[in-house]
């Protein structure tokens, strides 16, 4: 299966969306709500015949449209750095384990900054039993106790900057703001996680001039996508009920839309 998706702002909201239902058989108020988010936005999941059909349409409409697998590289395809060196040449990233990647500063064709979420929802259940009088006296001493349930529920979210690096030759790296050693930073490491990210943005940008950089994912990498399956589990005990989801998933897949709308030249 392939995921069409738009990876640059239209330039007619209303001839867009005219172009998307001419080409998919969608109304036109289905068409306007698939273009509504903020590009990159998946606009339907098809076989892949079908997909490059609607691709090619979309194209001659003026769209920045592409298709990319349902299934898009995670970090699993991605070398994810521990630490890494600077030089005037490039960039060298050092997984935990592994061999290490080097990337020189002109093979460097993207720079994409993220940030992937995790929600975790608490439902807690409590049963108690207290003293009733009115049991008592309806049941003739019977029953002295009444059981009451009370339900409460919490929530908390936590976010995890990421910058992807990606090299002309198809190699990819992974600087995740929890695995990264940031005293590669040198003099210029900072006080907490997220500025050190900020920071490591900066030399990336300064270093790779001719790349591609990106931080819309900082924003829209946390938003649950269409069409794709939301990764959620599920634990139980007697009293609690927790369900966790996160948001890696639409992450990976918007960068990968990215990435590749960089190649066919789509972007900037």
């Amino acid at each position: 299966m392939k995921l069409v998706a738009i990876a640059r702002a239209v330039a007619s909201p209303d001839e867009a969306a005219r172009a998307v239902a001419d080409a998919t058989g969608l109304t036109l108020a289905e068409a306007r709500m698939r273009l509504a988010p903020e590009p990159p936005a998946l606009l339907a999941r098809l076989e892949p015949d079908e997909a490059a059909l609607l691709v090619v349409a979309l194209r001659k409409a003026g769209l920045a449209a592409l298709s990319v697998d349902v299934r898009c590289p995670t970090d699993k395809d991605r070398t994810v750095a521990h630490s890494f060196a600077f030089d005037d040449a490039g960039i060298t990233f050092t997984p935990r384990f592994g061999d290490p990647a080097v990337f020189e500063w002109t093979d460097v064709m993207a720079i994409l900054r993220g940030l992937r979420a995790s929600r975790s929802d608490v439902t807690r259940t409590e049963r108690s039993k207290s003293f009733s009088l009115g049991a008592a006296v309806a049941t003739g001493g019977l029953w002295m106790t009444r059981t009451s349930t009370k339900t409460s529920r919490s929530s908390e979210e936590t976010g995890e900057q990421v910058i992807f690096v990606y090299a002309r030759d198809g190699r990819a790296a992974t600087l995740a703001e929890s695995q990264l050693d940031f005293s590669c930073l040198g003099t210029g490491m900072q006080p907490s996680s997220t500025a050190n990210m900020a920071e490591l943005a900066r030399r990336l940008r300064e270093k790779a001039r001719s790349a591609f950089y990106d931080e819309r994912l900082m924003r829209l990498g946390r938003r649950p996508l269409p069409f794709l399956m939301s990764v959620e589990s599920r634990s139980q005990t007697r009293t609690v009920a927790t369900t966790r989801t996160d948001t890696s998933g639409s992450l990976d897949t918007l960068a990968e839309v990215m990435r590749q709308a960089v190649t066919e030249a789509l972007l900037p």
